[in-house]
């Protein structure tokens, strides 16, 4: 079973360090709005950005985090949800409620669909397993001319206006998909730590054992699958408001990277850690053409640099600092303590050798 289920509970500081580090992010996302100087900009090309970008990551991290699987087809399943949405709205002149239901049920029956596929399989045969599938809608979305619009894509998707809630003005819907990301990591954290979660754990570390056990390894694989489609669907429903129109380059190779970049940025083994690596892409975009032209290469610099001194992402450099000050301190201890002789003979061997000899 999982080595998390029998660690040694954390105590201490170090029991309630994540949640005050959780509280301290959710504190600055909240007053965000009110520290930068021109919210016109921040807002949506930072702070809504890093939001849609961190849930569908987030997805993708839930996956490879108690599943062990990799999945590029988040992405691809933001925007099967996105497309719902454009096309109930833009084709169909429906409103954004129904609009959003639909690209919701459709991004996660496409994840259920993407599993069916793909669950028989695990590590790099899933992963290039959901590449492909990414590309194939890709290139389905380029030329579709009648559901998709083609390269065209659908515009403009209307952000709502309900009165007591009005999306088009940038704060309201900045604070709205902070609710709704917050609403998705409460969810995935549930999922986690409920039984569904601990049993998936269990397939990640030893299917066989699962499988003899009456577990049916590949129905939880599926279940999972399409249980982080639905995170990515949600994602995707953020996005096409922020976008304001769905188009092929939602869906492009270019945006599955990105979303993998953040994950690996942000920590690929934390919910939370997502946008903190969200964040990061989203100013390296919007900043660093004003730095160097080879805007992408200081992108792909950063990125080399924050695998090399921290591999475990952003999120995982607390505990990786707490190893480091653990290996000095038990070193140092090993350095006070007076060498023991090799030869001198314990007690209880001393009792035994006297022992044999009479």
């Amino acid at each position: 079973m999982s080595a998390e289920l029998f660690a040694p509970k954390k105590t201490g500081i170090a029991r309630w360090l994540p949640w005050i580090l959780i509280a301290a992010v959710l504190v600055f996302a909240a007053i965000f709005p009110l520290i930068v100087d021109r919210p016109r900009f921040w807002l949506p090309n930072i702070g809504v950005k890093s939001i849609w970008l961190g849930i569908i990551a987030m997805s993708l991290v839930f996956l490879n985090r108690y599943v062990g699987l990799l999945s590029l087809a988040q992405v691809t399943i933001a925007g099967v949800a996105a497309y719902g949405v454009g096309y109930m709205m833009v084709t169909l002149e429906m409103d954004f409620l129904l609009g959003a239901l639909v690209g919701i049920i459709a991004g996660t029956l496409a994840a259920f669909l993407i599993a069916l596929i793909a669950a028989r399989t695990r590590a790099i045969y899933f992963l290039m397993i959901t590449l492909a599938i990414g590309q194939v809608f890709y290139s389905w979305a380029s030329q579709s001319i009648e559901i998709t619009n083609a390269r065209r894509g659908l515009a403009p998707v209307l952000k709502p206006d309900w009165g007591w809630l009005n999306l088009n003005d940038i704060t309201t819907f900045y604070y709205f998909a902070l609710i709704v990301a917050v609403a998705c990591y409460a969810l995935c954290r549930y999922a986690a730590s409920s039984t569904f979660g601990l049993t998936l754990q269990g397939v990640r570390d030893s299917p066989d054992r699962m499988k003899a056990l009456g577990f049916n390894v590949n129905g939880y694989r599926i279940a999972a699958t399409t249980f982080a489609g639905f995170i990515a669907s949600i994602g995707g429903i953020i996005l096409v408001l922020d976008r304001s129109q769905v188009d092929p380059d939602v869906v492009s190779l270019g945006s599955t990277l990105d979303v993998l970049v953040v994950a690996v940025i942000g920590g690929i083994g934390s919910l939370g850690g997502v946008f903190i690596g969200a964040v990061i892409l989203t100013l390296l975009s919007n900043f660093a053409q004003n730095l160097t032209e080879r805007y992408m290469t200081l992108t792909g610099l950063v990125f080399i640099l924050i695998l090399l001194f921290a591999p475990a992402g952003i999120a995982g450099i607390g505990a990786q600092v707490k190893r480091f000050i653990d290996r000095r301190r038990d070193a140092a201890k090993s350095v006070d303590e007076p060498p023991q002789d090799p030869t001198a003979a314990q007690p209880e061997e001393r009792a035994i050798t006297e022992g044999t000899q009479q």
